[in-house]
C-alpha cells in the first residue's frame, strides 16, 4: 500500500510540473528602432502632442530577446523588458496583442501600455485600450 501512495504521488508530480519553456507571443514585426510621431486621443480628443510641439525627440527600440529602451533627444530614459499578451481590444472586440512595459518606468509622453499593431511594417501604434484613451504613433528608423 506504501509503495501504491509513493507511486501515486511521484505520478502526481510529474504530471504537475510545468515547463518553464513559455511560448512567447511573436514579436518578429515589432523588432526594430521606432521614431514616435504622434501621441492623441483623451476625453473629447484634447491630447494632441508631437515632436515639434514638445520639443522631444523619442526612439523606442524594441529588441527580439523582448526588451526595450526608450531614448529623448538622443539620452536613454527607460529599459527593460516588456511582455506581450493577448487582451480583448475595444476597438474591434476581437483578441488582440497588448505590450506591457514595466510600472516603473519613466513618463515619456507616449502610451507604454496598450493594444499594438504595425501596419506594412513601417507604422506602428499603442493605443491603451480606453474609452476616450489615448494612442502614440510611431515610424520605423531601423
Amino acid at each position: 500500500m506504501k509503495k501504491l501512495i509513493c507511486l501515486f504521488i511521484l505520478t502526481m508530480e510529474i504530471i504537475s510540473c510545468s515547463s518553464d519553456d513559455n511560448t512567447k507571443i511573436d514579436n518578429s514585426d515589432l523588432v526594430g528602432k521606432w521614431n514616435w510621431t504622434n501621441t492623441d486621443g483623451g476625453i473629447a480628443f484634447h491630447i494632441h502632442e508631437t515632436p515639434e510641439l514638445t520639443g522631444k525627440i523619442i526612439h523606442l527600440s524594441l529588441m527580439e530577446n523582448y526588451t526595450y529602451s526608450i531614448t529623448e533627444n538622443g539620452n536613454e530614459i527607460s529599459n527593460g523588458f516588456y511582455e506581450l499578451i493577448i487582451k480583448k481590444s475595444i476597438y474591434s472586440g476581437e483578441l488582440e496583442r497588448f505590450i506591457q512595459f514595466p510600472e516603473n518606468h519613466q513618463y515619456t509622453g507616449i502610451v507604454m501600455k496598450g493594444i499594438i499593431k504595425t501596419f506594412e511594417n513601417i507604422r506602428l501604434d499603442i493605443s491603451d485600450n480606453n474609452h476616450d484613451g489615448i494612442g502614440s504613433g510611431f515610424v520605423r528608423i531601423e
